[in-house]
């Protein structure tokens, strides 16, 4: 699913028109309509309209579809977490997770593998065996 199925998606639990949503964020007549026909990527400065118009907007579920649509500011005790005030920190965070993640998948997968003195051994081993 795209960005822009995620944000028709939100118009409908709004129960908004797409030319009043558009008006709100400040495009032209038709924009998200047209996006959405042509399943065309929204830009980064519309993304920061949005996020900057509807805060109750959750921007992780927006960009990935991860978490969920509405942040519930009445019933949370913990602070908000912080994903960026644009479009370039959500991503760039978002990035950031995804790579330490990897990362940290790779290192574990490393530790299994054996070193060149354990193949090595293991090489010796099988040629006496013949």
């Amino acid at each position: 699913m795209k960005i822009i199925d995620r944000i028709i998606i939100f118009i409908n639990h709004k129960n908004m028109s797409m030319r009043a949503f558009d008006i709100s964020i400040k495009v032209g007549n038709g924009y998200t309509s047209k996006q959405s026909k042509s399943g065309a990527s929204v830009g980064s400065d519309v993304l920061e309209r949005i996020i900057d118009t509807y805060p109750e907007l959750n921007p992780l579920w927006l960009v990935t579809g991860k978490d969920t649509m509405i942040i519930d500011f009445n019933n949370s005790n913990e602070p908000l977490p912080d994903y960026g005030k644009t479009i370039d920190e959500i991503l760039e965070n978002k990035i950031k997770r995804i790579v330490q993640d990897q990362l940290k998948d790779f290192s574990n997968k490393l530790e299994n593998f054996p070193t060149l003195d354990q193949i090595s051994k293991e090489i010796q081993k099988n040629l006496k065996g013949k």
